[in-house]
């Protein structure tokens, strides 16, 4: 086993280390408070290293400046991600309801749903069959305890509620074509916001595609994993319309943090935007003062940014 230590034990390491800590007191705080193994092992990587040993008089505040701009960063992507899911439950539940209004627990049937997914359809199903079977036995004072009682089913408008993000991916990704085509036209409103005159339509396919990868990065935040240096599993659709305003390729990756931060573009208002851009436009700002040892432009490679984005763009108005 790995030998416990003790905090002061932990300072005396980073000192030796090549470290430099100006304030002891605080770096002590810090490490009971923050963990050592999250902060020191998660970030020290990012900085002039030979083998475990320091090579440039980094210092403790760098590293904690580091750590608490990612964590900020990761909370601001978060919320543009929730503002977006938002819109997606609300306008999903709504069209799905438009298209089956006469049939309960349509979200229930196999024939609501293309036949050629029937394995994860069923999957996908039997999931939320047990999530309305647990709030009716469990929460008798949840909606859908309420809904069954009273109007003796549960409407999709109310369950979309209810259910995680993945499910309601599933739930898109298995519609029928009419009712994805239908849902990627009502995403048109937030792209003419952000992407006036788009040149070519926005598909299920692409929809579907920048769904997937936001919700990669939706997990790594929401979860309070590293964001530094991660990819999601494969490259979104290359669409047009986006990736050459931002002089993106098709043969470019489309797996970083980046490309998530473009993407939500198509899925929140223009306000909402701006006030996402804006803020990580400050989150980087403030790090690259904080910073000493290292450019900011390491750090804005990891998460798959331009070099010098927050110099290069400007501040993006708010109404």
């Amino acid at each position: 086993m790995k030998a416990f230590k003790t905090i002061d034990e932990q300072v005396a390491i980073l000192r030796q280390r090549g470290l430099v800590i100006d304030d002891e007191d605080r770096a002590k705080k810090y490490l009971l408070s923050q963990n050592y193994y999250n902060l020191i092992n998660g970030y020290a990587k990012f900085f002039p290293r030979e083998n475990e040993n320091y090579t440039s008089n980094t210092s403790f505040d760098e590293i904690t400046s580091l750590y608490i701009f990612e964590r900020d960063i990761k909370q601001t992507l978060l919320l543009g991600i929730l503002e977006a899911e938002t819109h997606l439950r609300a306008i999903f539940s709504y069209r799905f309801s438009e298209m089956f209004k006469d049939e309960p627990y349509a979200y229930l049937s196999i024939n609501s749903f293309e036949k050629e997914n029937a394995l994860s359809i069923i999957q996908t199903i039997s999931s939320l069959s047990k999530t309305i079977r647990s709030y009716e036995s469990h929460n008798r004072h949840s909606s859908i305890a309420h809904y069954i009682r009273v109007h003796g089913s549960v409407p999709i408008w109310v369950l979309v509620n209810y259910i995680n993000f993945g499910e309601l991916r599933h739930l898109l990704k298995y519609s029928t074509n009419a009712l994805q085509n239908r849902i990627a036209k009502d995403f048109c409103e937030f792209i003419e916001q952000n992407i006036p005159n788009a040149s070519e339509p926005f598909h299920p396919e692409t929809l579907n595609s920048f769904l997937d990868n936001i919700n990669d990065i939706r997990n790594i935040c929401a979860h309070n994993n590293r964001l530094l240096g991660f990819r999601c599993h494969q490259s979104t659709k290359y669409w047009a319309p986006l990736h050459t305003k931002y002089n993106i390729l098709p043969n470019d990756s489309r797996r970083s943090a980046y490309e998530i931060f473009l993407i939500l573009q198509c899925f929140i208002s223009k306000n909402e935007y701006a006030m996402l851009h804006n803020t990580l436009r400050k989150r980087f700002r403030t790090l690259s003062r904080k910073l000493k040892t290292i450019p900011i432009n390491n750090i804005l490679y990891e998460l798959g940014f331009p070099n010098d984005w927050h110099i290069n763009t400007d501040k993006l108005e708010q109404i």
